[in-house]
């Protein structure tokens, strides 16, 4: 049990990382925006929302069980 809340912060970074990464490239093939860097900031707010969101329905849905 003590290697699971070490690698809790791990799995949390990684996914955020890829959610990240997925609405960058995502966002790049959708809209046609010359700046990059208000691409990135944009990406990493709304992977950000979805990851806080995802956590919280997670930990409600497991409250109900």
């Amino acid at each position: 049990m003590a290697t699971s809340s070490k690698l809790h912060p791990l799995v949390d970074s990684l996914v955020r990382i890829i959610l990240t990464i997925i609405f960058f490239y995502s966002f790049k093939a959708l809209f046609n925006v010359q700046n990059d860097l208000l691409l990135a900031g944009i990406s990493v707010l709304c992977a950000f929302v979805l990851f806080r969101s995802l956590v919280f329905a997670f930990r409600k849905f497991n409250a109900q069980n």
